[in-house]
């Protein structure tokens, strides 16, 4: 034997599912699962599911995060083994929907072959428009649920918590009217007849093979009396549809024959060794819980600060996350400047240390506050240790509708062009040589389904959003942040309607244990009392800090723990003086006001409602301040040109100031409230007066934020936001999802853990 094959034989990695093939019937050895009508080549279903189930144990094993593994193996007797197996065995029997003549009919040329072994059924044609009330998915949850049964004596809901998940591997689990029908119409499943006991023989081979190769055989017993969670189906089912997919890649699963060879073990972890290492995932992050001080803490993760003095809210957010009884939910309220970006990512890595989070994920309200975080988030992750493995490779992701327009998210794009297809990738690129480097935007993790699965994550909020609303593969979202500390910033910034949606996601992040750090600048009590109350409960939201000055306050819940508060001052030293007035709405008198305020030097921000009268107002000022003074912000230019607004004008006003202008006046519709990124030195060092709109938020000293008139027009453009329609605050979009569930009365919030 060669070594190579030697070393396929004792590597720990390739643990494949060996099915009994040379058991298994003639007939199920012909039923087929893929083919590829170019070259009519084809995938037998045994074989299938033998590859979906060796790489669900390895995602298991080798990538997902110590969290959501924990989360599924406290429910079941066997604990973390028996995870294993049932993740094994669930991928593995998924498509079993796919030995039924409603299914096999579909290809002539494979058809052919099945009928001469006995498996009768009618053609494509004669089915007609009833082959549609049996998708393989539908077809796999009801046979499962009947084998089940049969073998076992597992009924109704206890059968069908699992079998939801093959029911679901598309990304949508069936209903029970669905289940009703195909139940009205057995010959979708197994052709009546002569044929019919045989069809049934071919479906309990492939199951009893897939349940003996994986071990549920011998545990399915003593799983009857376990209850699955609903966060434990959508994560079982989410496992599932990754292992299909990468299973379906022809590039990693290939159909012909010898790749599979020799029959048996060595073939089997040979064939499996080499999807793994064309796939080449990293393993999730294991962070150690640092034992610095606060102040060494930020010292050797913002080397960009060492200048400057850690700040008291900074210090003891970090203090707060490690004195939590159990990683739950962190406020952190302070002013603009106090560093709760840097705050919240220090306590992210302590609360990913203690609760096995594998990764990060930092949503804001827009595409550019999203642009101006990447590169904060890509500094930070280049000075994290290594931690407890030694694999220090980081899948990031930059997501939004115009992500590749960020000049740092495409470089990293470029360094590493994607070689694999899958079955969900939404497009094909050239390959490359080059090696992926730290920091790399993995080839495979890409595409709107399953680019949050990387391991570090900036994404506007409406990405967090959709774990609330239905939507075809719900499971990959919610998997995305089960792994994840999640930091949502501005939280300020959402309306009610918004708020809706953000606190049903806390309900499902509470019920997955997920830590979740949530920052703003001007939380209102109440609306603190009801993040608490989604996160923690009713309970806990009548506790905690209640005073009206408390500010800067950090609170901390965790459910059935009491309520931590700490108020921490404010940086010394650190005031802005607000003025507030009125202006007439007449362009003439504002120009005249902007000549005498800027007469010598100084910065402008003006504010108007709609596009329409950002444009006049920017008309006017430039007839009077000469056009090289003025610059225009607003929702309707091209994607690419407004990239590269929000870039300029980070550099003229962002927090480095680095080409800061001496005089200059920025005209902005409502985009201004959350795109621009203006730190404490944008446009000034000295003291200056500070205009502010009511609505808009503190400005930075001398970056002047001139009032709205008292009549202005209150429509506001209807593209502001990166929210999805269905979730968008200005339109009327579906109810917060009710979670997939195998039960008939699935809860419309997940249940308290």
């Amino acid at each position: 034997m060669s070594s190579g094959l030697d070393a396929a034989v004792q590597d720990p990695v390739a643990s494949p599912v060996l099915l009994p093939v040379d058991r298994l019937s003639a007939a199920a050895r012909r039923a087929w699962a893929k083919h590829d009508r170019k070259t009519d080549s084809w995938l037998p279903l045994w074989r299938h599911m033998a590859d979906s189930g060796a790489v669900a144990g390895l995602l298991w094993e080798r990538w997902l995060p110590r969290s959501v593994r924990g989360l599924v193996s406290e429910i079941l007797p066997g604990g973390e083994e028996d995870a294993r197996v049932l993740v094994r065995f669930l991928a593995a029997v998924h498509d079993i929907g796919k030995a039924t003549p409603a299914f096999a009919c579909q290809v002539e040329s494979l058809a052919g072959p099945m009928r001469d072994a006995g498996l009768g059924m009618p053609s494509l044609r004669e089915y007609g428009e009833d082959r549609r009330l049996a998708p393989h998915g539908l077809a796999g949850q009801v046979l499962l649920q009947e084998w089940m049964d049969g073998r076992f004596g597992l009924r109704g809901r206890v059968s069908g918590q699992f079998a939801v998940v093959a029911g679901g591997h598309h990304g949508v689990p069936p209903d029970h009217g669905e289940i009703h029908d195909l139940q009205l119409r057995p010959r979708l499943l197994r052709h009546l007849g002569p044929a019919e006991s045989l069809w049934r023989q071919v479906q309990y081979e492939l199951m009893d093979a897939c349940a003996e190769a994986t071990g549920a055989a011998s545990r399915l017993p003593a799983w009857g009396a376990v209850r699955l969670p609903q966060t434990v189906q959508v994560v079982l089912t989410a496992v599932v549809i990754l292992a299909d997919w990468i299973a379906s890649a022809p590039e990693l699963a290939p159909y012909n024959p010898q790749s599979w060879q020799p029959a048996g073990p060595v073939g089997e972890r040979r064939r499996l060794r080499a999807a793994w290492d064309d796939l080449d995932l990293p393993e999730p992050w294991n962070p150690e819980e640092p034992e610095d001080s606060p102040a060494d803490l930020f010292a050797h993760r913002f080397p960009g600060l060492a200048d400057a003095a850690i700040r008291p809210v900074q210090s003891e957010a970090v203090e707060m996350a490690r004195s939590m009884p159990e990683p739950g939910l962190l406020i952190v309220e302070a002013p603009m400047g106090e560093g709760k970006t840097e705050a919240a990512l220090a306590a992210a890595e302590i609360l990913a240390a203690r609760s096995g989070a594998g990764g990060v994920l930092v949503a804001l309200p827009t595409r550019a506050t999203g642009d101006a975080m990447f590169p904060r988030l890509l500094r930070w992750l280049e000075r994290l240790p290594a931690g407890l493995k030694e694999d220090r490779r980081r899948t990031v992701v930059l997501a939004h509708a115009k992500a590749a327009l960020n000049e740092v998210w495409a470089g990293l794009l470029r360094r590493r062009q994607p070689s694999l297809l899958g079955v969900d990738a939404d497009q094909r690129q050239g390959d490359t040589d080059v090696k992926p480097s730290a920091l790399h935007a993995h080839p495979w993790l890409r595409g709107r389904k399953k680019q949050l699965l990387a391991s570090f994550a900036v994404a506007t909020v409406d990405q967090v959003l959709f774990a609330g609303l239905k939507s075809r593969h719900l499971a990959l979202r919610h998997l995305a942040v089960a792994g994840k500390v999640v930091v949502i910033d501005e939280v300020h910034a959402y309306d009610a309607y918004m708020g809706r949606y953000l606190d049903r996601v806390l309900e499902w992040l509470a019920a997955y244990r997920v830590p979740v750090v949530l920052l703003s600048a001007t939380l209102p009590q109440e609306r603190r009392r009801a993040l608490v109350a989604a996160y923690a409960g009713v309970e806990a939201a009548k506790e905690g800090e209640t005073g009206s000055d408390a500010y800067p306050l950090i609170t901390a819940a965790c459910p059935g723990r009491p309520v931590l508060s700490a108020r921490p001052p404010a940086a010394s030293g650190r005031r802005t003086q607000v003025a507030l007035e009125r202006l007439d709405d007449d362009l003439e008198a504002l120009a005249d006001r902007l000549e005498r305020e800027l007469a010598d030097e100084g910065c402008a921000l003006v504010v108007r409602n709609t596009v329409d009268r950002v444009l006049q107002t920017a008309d006017v000022l430039r007839q009077r301040l000469g056009e090289d003074v003025v610059t225009v912000a607003h929702s309707r230019f091209l994607a690419a040109d407004r990239a590269a607004k929000d870039a300029w004008l980070l550099r003229r006003f962002g927090p480095d100031g680095r080409e800061r202008l001496a005089r200059h006046v920025v005209v902005a519709s409502q985009v201004a409230e959350q795109r621009r990124a203006c730190g404490p030195r944008a446009c000034g060092d000295g003291p200056g007066r500070t205009r502010y709109s009511p609505g808009l938020g503190l400005r930075s000293p001398r970056m002047q934020a001139c009032p709205l008139p008292a009549d202005a027009d209150a429509a506001a453009a209807a593209d502001e936001t990166d929210a999805d329609p269905r979730c968008s605050p200005r339109k009327r979009g579906p109810a917060p999802c009710r979670p997939p569930s195998g039960a008939p009365t699935a809860p419309r919030s997940p249940p308290r853990p």
